[in-house]
């Protein structure tokens, strides 16, 4: 029996962003990736090096994507998930740039980031940008 389900907030993962009102951190990304697929929030992006575009972040890419710079919100505030067609360029609401902090717990990093070495090397890599995964809120 479910007694109550409950749908993911930005609260979930963004704890604290710098001039939200001003959506400093916050900037619409031309997302472009091979397969089709529904981001989400909390998904993290990483940038091709030869387009710009960003995609999925997937640990064992070789085209700059591997380093997550981003983290999906959606496809604005109210719709936090966004569907890509393969290989089509597709707008998505994402956090590009700290000051930022996101929850650890919120984040959804794809399956290739599969043990701590390779998480911790995620956030580092989002720490690049200012945007710091804690998980002490």
């Amino acid at each position: 029996m479910i007694i109550a389900t409950d749908t993911a907030r930005y609260s979930d993962v963004v704890k604290h962003e710098y001039e939200p009102d001003l959506a400093f951190t916050r900037e619409l990304v031309v997302v472009n990736d091979d397969t089709a697929k529904t981001l989400t929030l909390g998904m993290l992006l990483g940038k091709v090096t030869a387009t710009g575009k960003y995609k999925e972040s997937v640990e064992t890419a070789t085209d700059g994507s591997e380093a997550p710079v981003a983290v999906v919100v959606g496809k604005d505030l109210h719709n936090l998930s966004v569907a890509v067609a393969a290989n089509t360029d597709t707008k998505v609401l994402a956090i590009v740039r700290g000051e930022a902090i996101v929850s650890k717990t919120g984040l959804k990093p794809h399956n290739s980031f599969y043990d701590a070495t390779k998480l911790n090397a995620a956030y580092a890599s989002l720490a690049t940008k200012e945007i710091l995964a804690n998980t002490s809120i």
